[in-house]
């Protein structure tokens, strides 16, 4: 009979997911019930608008993508935090739409996804003012062996604007995709962190990513519903680490990531 490794035979008391997703009202509602049923008291939450989403959205869209966050935050009260999502393209008009999200709706980090690259000159008023909120920036980062989609960052892109930024608290979604080099091309940046989410479980990821950059630099994330929250969870719970080390992925690094403005 094969026994059961207690490291992966239950989930610690308080996971917090910092990368989850949700389209609408309606959806928000599913994924928080999705959440509960695998032990997730928190999640860190993006709109990037309804299917099918578009990369380089009219301002309109990441407005009312943002107002549906807000509701959801409202209706779920310190189980969901919010990014803004901003298109970095309108410029003034996605600084001043971060500016309401942040001092008038309460959310809490900026979402960049595929609008421009995350060092193209036109995201640096967004990073400045998150600096000033102190607040986190989610940057989608994906390294493809048939070549990335169009404006799609990837790590060396997050590694020069935490070079040009050191006050910025930076979170490279899905530790690049191509996770190896990923890790290896953030790792001098202390202001990176790295979210687990998305890229297909192998075995070593979470452990390599500790030994590359400390374990206070990993946090969970499942890219929920987009990926199964089931597999990207046990990525965290089958990994060979200590309880403190689960721990502190699953919950601690996300409290610090949002530091003052944690619930």
């Amino acid at each position: 009979m094969v026994s059961i490794s207690p490291a992966f035979a239950s989930t610690p008391a308080r996971v917090g997911d910092a990368h989850v997703h949700v389209y609408d009202d309606a959806h928000a509602e599913a994924v928080l019930d999705a959440a509960a049923r695998f032990g997730v008291q928190r999640v860190f939450v993006s709109c990037l608008g309804p299917p099918p989403l578009q990369f380089v959205p009219p301002i309109d869209v990441c407005r009312r993508s943002n107002r549906v966050v807000s509701r959801a935050m409202a209706r779920y009260a310190g189980q969901v935090i919010g990014y803004c999502y901003a298109n970095p393209r309108h410029e003034a008009g996605a600084l001043a739409e971060f500016r309401t999200c942040v001092e008038d709706l309460g959310l809490r980090g900026l979402k960049l996804w595929m609008a421009c690259f995350c060092d193209d000159p036109r995201v640096f008023p967004l990073v400045e003012q998150a600096i000033a909120y102190d607040v986190p920036v989610l940057i989608h980062t994906w390294s493809k062996a048939g070549g990335s989609l169009e404006n799609e960052s990837e790590a060396p892109h997050v590694a020069r604007l935490a070079q040009r930024y050191p006050e910025v608290k930076i979170l490279m979604a899905h530790m690049s995709g191509d996770w190896l080099r990923g890790l290896k091309a953030i790792r001098a940046y202390p202001n990176v962190r790295v979210d687990t989410s998305g890229i297909d479980p192998e075995e070593g990821q979470v452990e390599t990513a500790i030994a590359e950059l400390g374990a206070e630099r990993v946090l969970f994330g499942s890219d929920m519903p987009i990926r199964d929250l089931a597999s990207q969870l046990a990525k965290i719970l089958g990994a060979d680490v200590d309880p403190q080390t689960r721990s502190s992925l699953l919950w601690d690094n996300l409290q610090s990531l949002l530091g003052r403005h944690a619930p």
